[in-house]
């Protein structure tokens, strides 16, 4: 019994070491896919943004101001800036073609954001190698 303790401990201590490599890996794959996301979704943002400023320019002027105003002393009509968004929206869809479609079902429309998103989805099938779900 006594030395099945012992070789348990020394495997123990030796998967130790790995297992923590392998989060690490796991951890460094998620952090690198969020990224690519997060830059792929600044680009559809501020496309949608240069339309909704043509479409809605006072109403866009008034949510800048607001937004870099820490104490927002402004009011805005929240649901005019919502309809502003929406129509858009509307014009995109009717005047450029989504080049991609990522796995959460969002629509790329610019080059940039289209290939930072295909980037990021392609890291999911090392994270599932890796089974790193206990991460996502």
């Amino acid at each position: 019994m006594r030395h099945v303790l012992t070789l348990s401990l020394a495997c123990g201590s030796l998967a130790a070491p790995a297992l923590a490599a392998e989060l690490e890996a796991c951890r460094n794959l998620l952090d690198q896919r969020n990224a690519l996301s997060e830059q792929a979704m600044k680009a559809e943002i501020a496309l949608i943004r240069t339309i909704r400023e043509r479409i809605c320019p006072l109403l866009s002027q008034q949510a800048d101001r607001a937004n870099a105003n820490d104490r927002n002393e402004q009011t805005i009509d929240y649901q005019a800036l919502i309809e502003c968004r929406h129509k858009a929206e509307e014009q995109l869809l009717r005047s450029q073609r989504v080049l991609y479609v990522n796995r959460q079902r969002f629509r790329f429309y610019t080059a940039a954001g289209a290939e930072l998103a295909r980037q990021a989805d392609g890291l999911m099938q090392p994270l599932r190698d890796r089974e790193c779900s206990q991460l996502r």
